[in-house]
This record gives structure tokens, C-alpha cells and sequence, in this order.
């Protein structure tokens, strides 16, 4: 995707571009104006002593805030606010901030990463944040099976053989007649392990995680890789890398509260959840015990949910939003200088966030979409140029995996690799793939096809561009709409045939893509199994040379295409606006989409404009 290059120079918002990541040889891009710290309030008549507010939004109701089993970027926006891992994201997509680490060190020798733990890092009931906050959390995301448990598991060293070690493993090495037993009879048997089993395979599980390779000493953790990944301290900024407080967990879990209430959640970030009102918003208060708290603005955070993007927009207009992303139909709207001016607005942002939207296909129950000859029609019949030209306006064609400015070893990796895997809207071919999945299925036409989408406007929209599409070569699609954590669930669980899906990167390496289609990946909803896919992400995590590890990549990009794994959309390009009175807002393509860490406002400005 290529980002586009008309920045305004007017924008009191932090734009962080992030062309370059650490793979990447040529320089960042990153657009300040109206840094945070910078106070607006110099022009205003006196200075406000009161609190400052800051009105915004949240798509959707999460999931989870469980940072060990959180998935989709609602999750992920609002734990950045509460939670902070040994490192933080920073300004841009490649750089980090200091967390509740200082800092790290890297021993090449040994693979070995050093961060040393704050003395003043507490949590917000004020007790200390210890190591052990940490361990017990990365022990917990394992063994729950979190959707990013595969991110402690195959990066830190004896964590997989931890992962790996269950009740069946325990049963088989006790009787290895239990391999002989039926699914459901292995299931009973483990129900029915004894108190002494049980026991002895805690013992077995304590001992394995005694040897994974993540220890305290001093202020210190060490953690030893068992892989190479420059990129690992990145991975320590995500939510499943933060800590989380053994005693207050095991509370709140018993109470069935433990992040799914306000009450259920202890914060150790910038801001600590003091309403949560399910399906309607969020109220965040700054954290009195945050160690950086007298660099952090925002006092109060009130993030009202909403996913229909016209009353977001309305909200926006009104006043009643101090901030929102624009949806690309309303984009030449608000590159008008006028409706700018008479909106109190900044000149508006627009840049790749890196996501790839697609058609998720289930692999392993659906005999239709299991089978490849129907994927391929499914895939080459869509339409996506006139998509972005007359619905989606400003995003990019997706014909790969990687986003377009996503890095590769010295370019971009679509620069590397091709950037175009396939060809768009090719409905003659579209046809012969589908007459061919027929005569292999023994069918003369396809049953009608649901595909689950997202319950707000536009996800309609762009379903039933692709549905009219598919029509067009003789398969007739359902749509069925579903709220965000409901459709979650089913991809959770492979109760779908196709689904509307999208992913933006954990980190900034192609892998964060690519590792998705595993076939162990926790993440791979459809349970794509290729034997040789998984061989070449296993050589690619393994490999230390930059180039033949790429090239791995590159294979296995091709395969996902070649085998129509996923269906692949549009790369989303984003547009953000923000009232003038504030500044210091970052926009990223890794991690929360959205930060606030750095953000200030003019509350006599605000209170101004809300008076006229």
C-alpha cells in the first residue's frame, strides 16, 4: 500500500509514517506538529486548573480486557491505556519507550535479552510490580491457550516444551494405550484423572516451567531466546507480554469479574478504567500511581462505543467527539478548507495502518470451502480496483499478503516479492475454477454461502460489493452480521464457513502475517494445514541470515496465495481528524491504532467552542 504523500503541514496531531522499519535501510518519516507539552492554553485568556477531558470513541464493545487472551483492536486499543508492558510503543512503528523496564541490553552470544525493572513501577492499588507479576502472567497465557500464547511459547526458550506438555501427554506417558482411544474417550478419561494424577502432572508442568528460560535476577529480567528475533523487545510492548497480579487475579477470576468488569481490571499504565458500561462506553481516569504520571495530559478519557460510522461522524460534528477517523466516502468533505474552519478541525490525517482485510475460508469441516478450485473462484471473481475507486475510496487493492509499505530486508517487501500475487477481477477464470470445484464436489451449482461480517454500516457496504461480485459467476452469498465479540467467538471456535476478516501487525516484521496461517498458529480460525507452509515459517524463525530467512517468507507468502488460503480485500488506509485544541495525538500502524500517551488539550478552548 502505498501511503500517500499530500501530508498536511498544518496538523497539531503527532503522524508518525513509519515507511522504515528496523528491516528497512532508508530513513523514518514521521510528521510533528503541535507536539504534546506544548501548551495551546498560552493564547487563552487564564489557565485552567481543572481537569482535562478528552471525548473519543471505541468501534466496537471488546471482547476481553484480559491482556493474556485480548485479540482484536478494540481489546488492544483501550489495554494500552490500562497496561504497560516492560516496553511501550513509541512515536512511530518501529521505536519503543521505556515501560516498566528502564530499558534492555542484548547479548548476540547468547541470545539473551537483559530489561531492567523500574524501582518505582506500582500498580494502581500502589503495590510494587514485581518479576514475578510477569512470569505468573506468561505462565497463565500458555496455559489458558491465549490467542497470542504462541508469542511467549515458540520466542522464549523452553516455553514450547512447557506449551506442549498437556493431560494427554501426561496420560500417554503414563499408559500408551491412551493414544488408542477415541477423541471422546480421551476427553473422558482426562475428566476423570485422579487427585494423585492431577498432582503428579502439576509436579511434571512446575518442573517444565522451571527450565524455561526467563529468570530474575536482582531488579532484572533475563530472558534467553530460543530463536533469533531482533524484533523481540517489540514483542514485550504487546498485551500478552504484560504482567498481571497473581493475587488480585485469582480474586476477580473466582468472582467470574477478572477483565470483563471495571472492578475486574488493575491497571499499571498511564490511565485505570473507573466505568465500564457494556456496549455503550468507557470512562478512564489517570493512574495516581504511574510512574510517568507527570507527563501524561489526559486526566479523564471518556470513550463512548460507537460502530456506525455516521453517528460517529455526527458525534464528531456536534462537538460531542474531540476526535474520529473519517470513513473514506466523507473524505473529500473534510479535506475542505471551509467545512475544516466552521468545524473547529485539523487538516486531516491519512496513512497505511498496515492492515490487510479478507475473506477468511474454513479448512478443516466445510467441504465447500475446503475445497481449493471454489476458493480460487471465490477469490479471483472479486472486484477490488472499483472497490476502492467508488466504495472504499483511498484504500489499495490487496492482490498479496503484505501490505505495500511493510518492510522487507532492504525495500519494501512488495517491492521484494511482486506487487501483485494475482490478478484482479478475473471472472473467466473466476468461472473455470468454479466449474472445476463443482465436478470435484459432484455438484451442479453451490448451495447458497453465509459469510459472516460485522454489524456496523460499512461492513455491510463492503460485504455486498463482494456479494454482487460472486453473484456475477453464479454463487449466491448470505450475509450474516454479528457484533465483534460475537464473531470472534465463532472464528474462535470454526463455527463459520467464510467470514470478513482483517489483521494489522503485533511487530514490525513480515512474520507477524505470515506466522498466521500455521498450522499450530492459535490464530489461524480456519485451521489451514500445509506441511510445507509450516516448514518454511519453522526455517524462517530459525534462520539467522537476513536473506535466506526473507526468501523463506517470500515462499511462503506465495503458497497462501497459490492455495487461495485466504481471499485477500483491500489494505486500509486510515483518516483521522481532531479538534484544534488538541495535540499530541499518535496515529501507528503497530499496535493501538490510537495514542493518547503524549496527547494535551486546551480545556479553555474546548469549553469555548462547546459555549458557542
Amino acid at each position: 500500500m502505498k501511503l500517500k504523500k499530500q501530508w498536511s503541514m498544518f496538523l497539531a496531531v503527532v503522524m508518525i509514517f513509519g515507511v522504515a522499519l528496523t528491516a528497512c535501510g532508508t530513513k523514518d518519516e514521521t510528521q510533528t506538529v503541535g507536539e504534546a507539552g506544548q501548551q495551546t492554553e498560552q493564547n487563552s485568556e487564564s489557565a485552567y486548573e481543572g481537569e482535562k477531558v478528552l471525548d473519543y470513541y471505541l468501534s466496537s464493545e471488546p471482547q476481553t480486557l484480559d491482556p493474556q487472551q485480548m485479540w482484536g483492536q478494540p481489546d488492544i486499543q483501550v489495554e494500552n491505556m490500562f497496561m504497560e508492558g516492560l516496553m511501550r510503543f513509541g512515536k512511530d512503528d518501529s521505536s519503543l519507550e521505556p515501560g516498566v523496564a528502564k530499558g534492555y541490553t542484548y547479548d548476540e552470544a547468547t541470545n539473551t535479552y537483559t530489561f531492567e525493572l523500574r524501582e518505582d513501577a506500582k500498580w494502581a492499588d500502589g503495590t510494587p510490580i514485581t518479576a514475578d507479576d510477569f512470569f505468573f502472567a506468561w505462565r497463565l497465557a500458555v496455559d489458558t491457550s491465549g490467542a497470542y500464547s504462541f508469542l511467549i511459547a515458540d520466542y522464549i526458550e523452553g516455553a514450547a516444551d512447557y506449551a506442549a506438555y498437556d493431560k494427554a501427554a501426561f496420560l500417554t506417558e503414563k499408559d500408551a494405550s491412551f493414544t488408542n482411544l477415541s477423541e471422546e474417550d480421551q476427553a473422558a478419561r482426562i475428566e476423570a484423572m485422579t487427585e494423585e494424577e492431577l498432582n503428579a502432572f502439576q509436579a511434571k508442568k512446575d518442573e517444565l516451567w522451571s527450565n524455561v528460560k526467563a529468570v530474575a535476577e536482582g531488579n532484572n529480567i533475563i530472558i534467553t531466546l530460543a530463536v533469533p528475533a531482533p524484533y523481540f523487545p517489540n514483542l514485550t510492548a504487546f498485551a500478552v507480554y504484560a504482567p498481571v497480579k497473581e493475587e488480585f487475579y485469582n480474586e476477580q477470576n473466582a468472582a467470574s469479574k477478572y477483565g470483563i468488569e471495571a472492578e475486574g481490571l488493575l491497571a499499571n499504565g498511564p490511565w485505570k478504567i473507573a466505568e465500564w458500561v457494556h456496549k455503550d462506553y468507557f470512562k478512564l481516569v489517570k493512574n495516581e500511581n504511574y510512574w510517568n504520571k507527570d507527563n501524561i495530559n489526559i486526566d479523564v478519557i471518556n470513550m463512548k462505543i460507537v460502530n456506525d460510522v455516521e453517528t460517529r461522524t455526527n458525534l464528531l460534528k456536534t462537538g460531542a467527539l474531540d476526535g474520529s477517523a473519517i470513513q473514506s466516502k466523507d473524505v473529500p468533505d473534510f479535506e475542505d478548507m471551509a467545512t475544516l474552519e466552521q468545524l473547529n478541525l485539523q487538516a486531516m490525517i491519512n496513512r497505511s495502518d498496515f492492515s490487510i482485510f479478507y475473506i477468511d475460508f474454513n479448512h478443516f469441516d466445510n467441504p465447500i470451502t475446503q475445497n481449493a478450485n471454489i476458493r480460487k473462484a471465490l477469490m479471483y471473481a472479486m472486484d477490488r480496483t472499483s472497490f476502492v475507486e467508488k466504495i472504499n475510496i483511498g484504500d489499495e487493492p490487496a492482490l498479496a499478503i503484505i501490505p505495500e509499505a511493510f518492510p522487507g530486508l532492504e525495500k519494501t517487501f512488495r517491492e521484494e516479492n511482486g506487487i501483485e500475487l494475482f490478478e484482479d477481477n478475473n471472472k473467466e477464470k473466476a468461472k473455470e475454477y468454479l466449474a472445476a470445484g463443482l465436478k470435484e464436489l459432484g455438484m451442479s451449482e453451490l448451495p447458497t454461502l453465509d459469510l459472516l461480517i460485522g454489524d456496523g454500516d460499512i461492513d455491510q457496504k463492503v460485504a455486498e460489493k463482494f456479494q454482487a461480485d460472486w453473484k456475477e459467476i453464479g454463487i449466491n452469498v448470505n450475509l450474516v452480521p454479528l457484533p465483534w465479540a460475537e464473531r470472534l467467538t465463532r472464528l474462535q471456535n470454526g463455527d463459520f464457513g467464510m467470514s470478513a476478516s482483517g489483521w494489522g501487525p503485533d511487530y514490525p516484521d513480515a512474520m507477524t502475517f505470515l506466522e498466521l496461517f500455521e498450522s499450530v498458529n492459535p490464530n489461524n480460525n480456519g485451521k489451514y494445514n500445509n506441511p510445507e507452509y509450516d516448514k518454511l515459517i519453522q526455517a524462517a524463525k530459525q534462520e539467522k541470515d537476513a536473506a535466506t530467512r526473507i526468501q523463506y517468507l517470500y515462499d511462503a507468502e506465495k503458497i497462501v496465495i497459490e492455495d487461495a488460503v485466504i481471499a485477500p480485500m483491500y489494505y486500509r488506509n486510515v483518516h483521522f481528524t481532531f479538534k484544534n485544541y488538541v495535540t499530541g495525538v499518535v496515529i501507528r500502524g503497530v499496535g493501538a491504532t490510537t495514542d493518547f500517551y503524549w496527547t494535551d488539550i486546551d480545556m479553555n478552548a474546548k469549553n469555548a467552542e462547546k459555549q458557542q
